[in-house]
């Protein structure tokens, strides 16, 4: 785990550091690109697995619960963290 989050930081150095270098527009289609395989392989790998697709009926609801949870918390945070950039900007409009 410790190998995945320093692979991420370091691309978030890199990142920073090439943010006004040219070319670097290709990067958010080619991410788009990359999530929607990876997207696509998971839901192959979840689709084969035999014990998973059984066991279907009890996963989704936790499943499901568990996705809520996670988009509730992202758009409080996501309002939370607007309100605190919109004052350190000065900007006026409130949502």
């Amino acid at each position: 785990m410790f190998k995945i989050i320093l692979v991420m930081f370091s691309g978030v150095a890199v990142g920073y550091l090439l943010r006004n270098a040219k070319g670097t527009e290709r990067i958010s289609t080619s991410t788009t690109v990359t999530i929607i395989l990876l997207l696509f392989l998971m839901g192959c790998e979840i689709g084969s697995d035999d014990n998973v697709m059984r066991n279907l009926s009890s996963l989704g609801g936790e499943a499901l619960a568990i996705a809520g949870a996670a988009v509730a918390g992202s758009i409080v945070a996501a309002r939370a963290a607007y309100s605190v950039i919109g004052r350190q900007r000065g900007g006026d409009d409130e949502r």
